[in-house]
């Protein structure tokens, strides 16, 4: 497993990619940590704009790694649920990132995977690609993943998913809002420079601005930030009049 970060675009945009692929991209505990401190120490970087993942390989994500499986049935429930809110926070680390992260999703998106996916800004897709959450067929319930799928999902598709029942198709990811696009699966990476590069043509206070208003919303269900966050970006841009000339 390997965790690279490049500076391009004079550093506006940081490609943070994860090398896993002989493993499907697969996570365990400290893969995760390592891939959470490259995203936030990218984001950190103050000339960052955007943030390009690459998860190496044919697959996205093979979710998270069943040799660490053997070990949860000596830890008391108490232990296991302590674990799984730590990775389902360190996805919330992901999502508060203060730029927009982009991701090309391609071939399979297995168990956790589907809250990285989740977590991600702006992921697309290859017409190709399938989820699945195979947790029920090892015996157990999702945890974190599965509330995000409850969340995400109309009601009967939840329950289709989540028991293993029925895989997620790359359209049915777009219609549910867990893919921000779909393309043909020769055009993936085409698509995704081209989101980057009119994603570079904003101001990087812009996008950080952006990201703040659709995260605050969220989190609070309220506008009350958005309206400050909008007010800080017009008075330093000037009148939209004299922005535009």
């Amino acid at each position: 497993m390997a965790i690279t970060s490049t500076p391009r675009h004079d550093g506006r945009l940081i490609a943070v990619r994860y090398d896993n692929a002989a493993r499907g991209n697969c996570l365990d505990d400290a893969a995760l940590r390592g891939l959470v401190d490259a995203l936030e120490a990218a984001a950190a970087t103050e000339a960052c704009a955007v943030i390009r993942l690459d998860m190496a390989g044919r697959h996205f994500c093979g979710g998270w790694d069943t040799a660490s499986f053997a070990g949860l049935a000596t830890e008391s429930p108490e232990a296991v649920a302590a674990s799984l809110r730590d990775g389902d926070a360190a996805l919330r680390r992901i999502r508060r990132l203060p730029v927009p992260v982009v991701t090309a999703v391609r071939g399979h998106v297995v168990g956790f995977g589907a809250g990285l996916l989740d977590a991600v800004h702006l992921p697309i897709a290859a017409a190709d690609v399938r989820l699945s959450l195979p947790e029920a067929r090892y015996g157990f319930a999702p945890a974190g993943v599965g509330h995000a799928i409850t969340q995400a999902l109309p009601r009967s598709h939840a329950y289709h998913l989540l028991t293993g029942v029925a895989t997620a198709t790359a359209a049915q990811l777009l219609a549910w809002g867990l893919v921000a696009r779909v393309v043909a699966d020769g055009d993936l990476d085409h698509e995704v420079d081209a989101v980057v590069e009119a994603l570079l043509a904003v101001p990087g206070r812009t996008l950080r601005a952006v990201v703040e208003v659709v995260e605050s919303s969220l989190a609070t269900g309220s506008p009350d930030h958005a309206y400050q966050v909008s007010a800080r970006t017009i008075v330093a841009s000037g009148t939209p009049r004299e922005a535009t000339r």
